[in-house]
């Protein structure tokens, strides 16, 4: 909305074409965050771990319980007793799956992973981080769909 504002006001002769476009892109969006919340529906309240807190938006968006972090304060590594506390955690609460932006190392969420039977998913955080996500729709189909799978997988619940 603030971009047709913006674009409206820079270029008055166009502004119903810029309305015309928001409102299109608002019709579409409503209907792919209709669609998104359907596909994670069966899969509200289960618990994941992240590689730090970079996922919150997405996981409130989406009912995901985040009930730790890989690396406890970003850039910071994880010390071998804050490794161990996530597998006993993950273990207690029965997490099969571990969320990582495809940019960081997955040595120890693959030893974390490997401790408690859980599933490393290196998911996109933004347009062009896959081919696939090439858009907004298109990276929010494909972390839902990567997701889904995964959880499918997993038998997580």
């Amino acid at each position: 909305k603030a971009m047709l504002e913006k674009f409206s006001e820079m270029d008055s002769k166009n502004a119903s074409f810029f309305a015309q476009r928001e409102a299109d892109f608002e019709k579409r969006l409503t209907e792919a965050q209709a669609r998104w919340k359907a596909a994670m529906a069966p899969y509200n309240k289960v618990k994941v771990v992240t590689y730090h807190r970079s996922w919150a938006n997405f996981a409130d968006a989406f009912g995901l319980d985040v009930i730790g972090y890989v690396e406890p304060k970003p850039g910071i590594p994880p010390t071998p007793q804050h490794t161990l506390d996530v597998i006993q955690a993950m273990k207690a609460q029965n997490v099969k799956v571990i969320i990582v932006e495809p940019y960081f190392d997955t040595k120890t969420p693959n030893s974390i992973a490997a401790a408690t039977g859980a599933k490393v998913l290196v998911m996109p955080p933004s347009v062009g981080g896959v081919p696939a996500a090439s858009d907004y729709f298109k990276l929010f189909d494909t972390d839902v769909n990567m997701l889904v799978t995964a959880f499918k997988d997993t038998g997580a619940k």
